[in-house]
């Protein structure tokens, strides 16, 4: 945790960055945060899987909270390359707060912080903020879905699955490990034990925790989701590269004539749709826009924050 005194438009406010393990502090950020996004992050606090990859950044007036952005670091691949990327989510400000340059001395501290430990950003933005972070430098960068179409019932040998149950500790035990020993199956990895368990763990009414399931001939464990007769890959954790068709195979109970996935795969066989959320809008430093443009990549699902 550090603590600073700032001074912005002639008004003191106190900055208070990893703060988390300090109750009253974690506290007043989980008010704020439940007054904005309706949820809140005690649950991932008292999991023990918050880790220092997710770091808070918060100006105090006092003992409240006036603005907020989060920081999560990752051990990336961008097609093949090792990078540490930064993404910046949670971005809030006190209404009666707004317009006093709160916002803009957050994401320029941020910036400033990480312009040496890190090999790009990138966040996501809803429809209101798309011309505010153009001023910070990041740029719009289209996002793509890998869909394939299963036209006739597939001949791969049907692989066994069975569903994880996270409240056994042995189940849990094996999932975390799977995380922790992944060999990525996609273009873009941003790994965070953290924030997996986040998605897939401490919350299970928002989360994933009730749709992970063990693939134990490939020692893989895939977190799915059925809309309709689509299947959805949302991630899969896995010791070694894995042969995404006899994954879909694994999970033939499910009923399903068409899979879009959560990532970007490394292997043919996938159409590319463009992806577009109204209230997920990529915005990533100029470095990157590139890779996204010409490779057709997408953030993973279990990477936003």
């Amino acid at each position: 945790m550090t603590q600073e005194n700032i001074e912005i438009s002639g008004a003191t406010y106190t900055l208070h960055t990893q703060y988390q393990q300090e109750e009253s502090l974690r506290l007043e950020f989980n008010r704020m945060t439940h007054s904005f996004w309706d949820f809140d992050f005690e649950n991932y606090y008292q999991s023990g899987y918050w880790d220092d990859s997710c770091i808070l950044y918060s100006l105090f007036d006092g003992a409240k909270i006036v603005s907020h952005a989060t920081v999560s670091l990752f051990d990336a691949e961008v097609l093949g390359e090792s990078k540490t990327l930064l993404q910046i989510g949670t971005v809030m400000t006190d209404e009666s707060y707004q317009k006093k340059g709160l916002g803009r001395f957050l994401m320029e501290r941020i910036q400033d912080d990480f312009k040496e430990k890190s090999d790009g950003m990138f966040l996501f933005a809803n429809e209101t903020v798309l011309d505010y972070y153009p001023k910070f430098g990041l740029v719009p960068a289209p996002e793509f879905i890998a869909v394939k179409q299963l036209d006739t019932p597939m001949i791969s040998q049907k692989l066994s699955n069975r569903k994880l149950n996270l409240d056994i500790v042995e189940d849990l035990h094996l999932f975390e490990g799977l995380i922790e020993r992944n060999v990525t199956n996609s273009a873009v990895s941003c790994k965070s034990k953290g924030l997996s368990l986040f998605y897939t763990y401490a919350y299970p009414e928002m989360g994933f925790k009730d749709s992970i399931y063990f693939i134990e001939a490939l020692e893989c464990a895939v977190v799915v989701e059925l809309e309709n007769s689509t299947l959805r890959i949302v991630e899969l954790f896995s010791t070694s590269k894995v042969k995404l068709q006899e994954v879909i195979a694994a999970l033939q109970d499910f009923t399903f004539d068409r899979v879009s996935l959560g990532f970007t795969p490394l292997q043919d066989g996938f159409d590319f749709e463009p992806w577009q959320d109204d209230d997920l809008h990529l915005f990533v430093s100029p470095n990157l826009r590139q890779a996204f443009e010409e490779h057709k990549l997408i953030i993973p699902f279990l990477s936003h924050t």
